[in-house]
């Protein structure tokens, strides 16, 4: 006990790794004694140092787990735990207290299925919580064991090694027998109102009784309940006694933030616990009336936390308001959430902290939520809703543009990704807030107008105007913002199939085409600024303006019909590609606003008709145009766009330009090395790939003559090229666009020609790159061209791309031996290193289990060499972090086992696998998805294997310790009879074979894991 208690203390004040790790060996050893049990017991009624009593708690917990373990065994030391507890819980630490509580809800977990047992076990933990000597260790006792019983995760399904499926038995069978019993104890308890050391958890047994009928996968945040918790929780006397226990308690802070979680909880219930909607409707009144006053008279000692929960909780009554046909309701509830809008927003205005971390924001957040469900039920709404909209909406705008000044956007560079980020829950809070603006459209367009016009006006009057004068860049970023609120709220759907004004506007259209005129002036005004002094002007603005104008072209141009509105979008575009090329984010907002433009016909017409678009096409079009200095990569998107809308109206016009690509490539192929052709050859083949992608079906019939004759080229250029580092990935990405865009409208013959260029295309880059050259690339650029090559092969081998049914049989052989061609070559470059990027291991294992699905008989005549190599990457799947990884590493084991089981043919390979996933299983933390999969493969492999099953089982336990050899072969042998024994192995019983070996599976799990956890 000395030596234990001695490593406990070292092991927590441990200063150095060795210390710790020393003292972790001599715990670990202590928990793998054969007397580990009974010194743990004799450590945790004797010790007085509190890690020796946690570790004692924690070594009994783990050994009476095992599946060894006898129930009436685990019995006993429930009982003996619980004895303990009831008389010394008082005087240990509370962290060994817990674990001794947890350890004991764990353990009569383990022991619930069996039926005796169970009721006197439930009515021992109920009769301790109603006692008078024990009550707060019942009451922790249930708490925990509640806690224990009510979810099942893949954590607890590895630590208690029992399948999901015995979690799931527990609670359903807790939920029909003796939860209602919880239940009753915890709604009298709080109707007694004990003292507080005993109130605090019995509302934190409220609140996981409550969280035990959440749906954990459902996007509603609503508590579906059923009707035999009605006499329970359907009391208008539980409300008041809530809300009485919350006034006496309510300066005690953490007492009454967990009694505000029961009335949010409360707030949330649904279901057919109500008879009918008038009763719903009386119990969200006694919620909302009883917090009216914690709405209206926060405490001044907890305004932050009072407020966000009731924000919360009105959120909650909202929701379930809106679930029903309750109008009598509408008026307070708006009433309301103005009210505490309006609090938050004042709060807000006048607190000095900094940027986004408000509090006042985090309620707000969650009350646009709120009020996305009372605009969206405005038919039963008063026009008292009109006035809190222009209230809410003015005040709002005064915070964000507070706000939008404290953070220094325009000087700091942060990560793309967390800006993204942020700019899309931005986005999604002001698509809400334009929601409620558009309930009273008058008052707040005039409102976006004046505001536009007066930072417009203190933008020009700005003494500097200088980015490094830190008062202007606050302009800007008033501007940004101002800009995109106005275009969420006058264009919400503008990704929509269908685009169209919202219905709001129709009274104020004078106002929004005020508006409307006013973005675009300012967008006037910008291109003027950035052609006069292109780096002076910051691209933020711009960036903002060209987004918004998109916004409003979908949703008002075939209103508006304006011919000044395309030449101006040609200006624009001509000054941001000449002065702004080297801003991505400029040049592809620049695009998507062209590429919006085939959605409007009249614009098409009008571009087509206009001098500006036609020298604009010719410029980025021509090999001799002026804007040849444009990036190849912004060249390629403005080429797609740029002929998607020539294509609808004059195809002819692309003819010249494409043939004259065409040419010069053929005279490019020639210089290989030089740079400058080097240089050339990539912006053709950007063009060409930006052509490739504009096909549409509309289009098609135009552009295959154009298109088709380039691949060829391709094949060429890869090949000429093949040194060349920019070139061949570049010349893949082609080919993967031109086959994503094309191939479903080819021809059968034309398709067919088109899969044997591709073959020729991945011959002539694996015959560049072999695995020995590879040495001399760095990863990034292997993971890219495998990557592409991964790419083309799925879109050629797509089934609802291309389907061959109605032509020849053979036709569907041809696509199978070209993409089974590409896997040969593709396999001897995947190597280990590659698999471990996610994105490259994603495309891999998808295409690999789809081949091996549709396939199997062409995967088994592999070459023997690289059938191997497909194999050994299987390894690599199932041992991946990637979920889907797994699971289809497992399935394409099991499926091509499978398949040779049924051939009946000589196979190798497959037996490795069994050894590799029985140690997956044994003796790593497998997820149940690991288990699952398992089972699907080890059931193929333990069939076609069955010759050798004996001797891969005995290697497998040699390994092993020898006091564990016999225990895990007499496991492993009862786990292969479950199989070997089936009289039918014949496909309408194959089924009911799987389901009933993946039982025997998770049983062998937890019991072979139970002696290695002692061992």
């Amino acid at each position: 006990m000395q030596v234990v208690e001695e490593a406990c203390r070292a092991f927590a004040a441990g200063q150095s790794t060795a210390e710790r790790q020393a003292a972790e060996q001599i715990l670990h050893q202590f928990k793998q004694s054969p007397h580990a049990r009974m010194d743990s017991i004799h450590l945790l009624t004797h010790s007085t140092v509190p890690m020796a009593q946690f570790h004692a708690v924690s070594t009994i917990c783990e050994l009476s787990l095992a599946d060894r373990v006898s129930v009436t065994d685990r019995k006993e030391t429930i009982g003996f735990l619980l004895n303990l507890a009831t008389n010394n819980t008082s005087s240990m630490p509370p962290f060994v207290a817990s674990a001794l509580l947890v350890t004991i809800a764990i353990l009569i977990k383990r022991n619930w299925l069996q039926e005796p047992d169970r009721q006197g076990m439930l009515s021992h933990m109920i009769q301790l919580a109603s006692s008078s000597s024990s009550p707060l260790v019942g009451i922790k006792l249930l708490l925990a064991f509640v806690t224990e019983m009510r979810g099942s995760s893949d954590k607890k399904t590895s630590a208690m090694s029992q399948p999901m499926a015995f979690h799931t038995a527990c609670r359903t069978s807790l939920e029909q027998q003796g939860l209602g019993d919880i239940v009753a104890l915890t709604v009298h308890l709080i109707a007694q109102k004990p003292p507080i050391s005993i109130l605090e958890h019995v509302y934190l047994l409220a609140v996981e009784l409550i969280q035990w009928f959440e749906v954990t996968d459902s996007s509603t945040i609503l508590i579906p309940v059923d009707s035999r918790w009605k006499s329970h929780i359907v009391q208008p006397a539980l409300v008041q006694a809530i809300l009485d226990t919350y006034t006496t308690h309510r300066r005690h802070q953490q007492l009454s933030h967990t009694i505000r979680q029961v009335l949010i909880l409360l707030a949330s219930i649904s279901g057919s616990i109500f008879s009918t909607t008038d009763e719903q409707v009386a119990y969200i009144t006694w919620i909302f009336q009883g917090a009216l006053f914690i709405f209206h008279n926060p405490l001044s000692s907890n305004v932050e936390g009072e407020v966000v929960d009731m924000c919360q909780l009105t959120y909650r009554l909202v929701s379930n308001w809106g679930s029903l046909d309750a109008p009598a309701l509408a008026e307070p509830l708006v009433s309301e959430v103005a009210k505490l809008s309006i609090l938050l927003l004042h709060s807000a205005l006048q607190d000095d902290s900094y940027g986004d971390n408000l509090w006042q924001m985090e309620g707000l957040d969650v009350l646009m939520d709120a009020w996305s469900i009372l605009t969206a039920k405005t038919s039963a709404i008063s026009t008292g809703l009109q006035t809190a909209s222009a209230q809410v909406v003015h005040l709002y705008l005064q915070v964000r543009l507070r706000l939008v000044c404290q953070s220094d956007d325009n000087s700091v560079d942060e990560d793309e990704d967390i800006e993204e980020n942020v700019a899309k829950t931005l986005e999604e809070q002001l698509a809400l807030v334009s929601a409620l603006a558009r309930l009273n459209a008058p008052q707040n367009l005039a409102l976006c107008q004046s505001l536009l016009e007066d930072t417009i006006q203190a933008r020009q009057r700005h003494p500097t105007k200088s980015l490094d004068d830190e008062s202007y860049r606050h302009v800007l970023d008033k501007l940004h913002f101002l800009v995109l609120f106005t275009g969420i709220v006058l264009a919400d759907d503008h990704q929509g199939e269908t685009p169209s004004i919202p219905s709001a506007f129709e009274p104020s259209m004078t106002l929004v085409e005020q508006l409307h005129r006013l973005v675009l002036n300012l967008l006037a005004d910008e291109i003027q600024a950035v052609d006069a002094n292109p780096h002076g002007v910051s691209p933020y603005v711009s960036e903002q303006l060209l987004c918004t104008t998109t916004r409003l072209h979908v949703t008002y141009f075939d209103r508006l019909r304006s011919v000044d509105m395309i030449e101006l979008y040609c200006r624009s575009a001509r000054v941001y590609l000449s002065k702004w090329y080297a801003q991505p984010h400029i040049i592809q907002n620049v695009v998507d606003l062209f590429l919006t433009l085939p959605k409007t016909h009249d614009a098409v017409a009008i571009c087509i008709e206009s001098s500006t678009f036609q020298s604009l096409v010719y410029s980025i079009l021509s090999l001799s145009g002026d804007l040849n200095f444009v990036p190849s990569q912004s060249r390629g998107l403005v080429c797609e766009a740029f002929v998607r809308i020539v294509v609808v109206s004059n195809p002819s016009i692309l003819t010249q330009f494409v043939t004259t690509w065409h040419e010069r490539l053929k005279t490019l192929l020639e210089h290989a090395k030089d740079v400058h052709a080097q240089h050339e050859v990539e912006i053709l083949l950007e063009l060409f790939a930006g052509l490739a992608r504009s096909t549409e079906s509309r289009s098609f019939p135009s552009l295959e003559p154009l298109t088709l004759p380039w691949f060829p080229m391709l094949v060429a250029v890869l090949r000429e090229f093949h040194d060349v580092a920019l070139i061949v990935p570049l010349v893949l990405k082609c080919a993967c666009d031109f086959v994503e865009a094309n191939l479903a409208y080819l021809a059968l013959n034309k398709a067919l020609e088109l899969y044997n260029h591709c073959d020729r295309l991945i011959s002539t880059f694996c015959a560049s790159n072999p695995t020995t050259q590879n040495r001399t690339l760095s990863e990034e650029e292997q993971f890219e061209d495998i990557h592409m090559l991964l790419m083309l092969l799925s879109h050629l081998v797509a089934k609802d791309v291309i389907d061959f049914a109605e032509e020849t049989a053979n036709s569907a052989g041809i696509v199978a031996d070209v993409v089974f061609s590409g896997l040969n070559q593709v396999i001897p470059l995947m190597t280990h290193e590659l698999l471990r990027y996610p994105k490259l291991s994603v495309q891999y294992f998808t295409l690999v289990s789809y081949l091996v699905d549709v396939y199997p008989e062409k995967v088994v005549c592999l070459n023997p060499t690289l059938l191997q190599q497909l194999l050994e990457s299987l390894v690599v799947g199932m041992q991946h972090t990637h979920v889907e990884i797994v699971r289809y590493s497992f399935q394409s084991v099991g499926e091509l086992a499978a398949f040779q089981l049924r051939q009946k043919t000589p196979c190798s390979g497959f037996a490795m696998f069994i050894p590799i996933i029985l140690h997956m299983l044994v003796f790593e933390t497998s997820t149940s998805v690991v288990v699952d999969g398992a089972a699907i493969a080890l059931y193929s492999l333990f069939l076609l294997e069955r010759a050798q099953l004996f001797a891969i089982a005995q290697a497998f336990c040699a390994k092993m310790d020898p006091s564990l050899q016999d225990t895990m072969m007499h496991a492993l042998n009862q786990l292969t009879q479950s199989i070997l024994d089936i009289p039918d192995t014949s496909l309408a019983h194959a089924r009911k074979n799987r389901a009933n070996f993946k039982t025997h599976l998770y049983a062998f799990v937890a019991h072979v894991r139970g002696y290695i956890q002692i061992k």
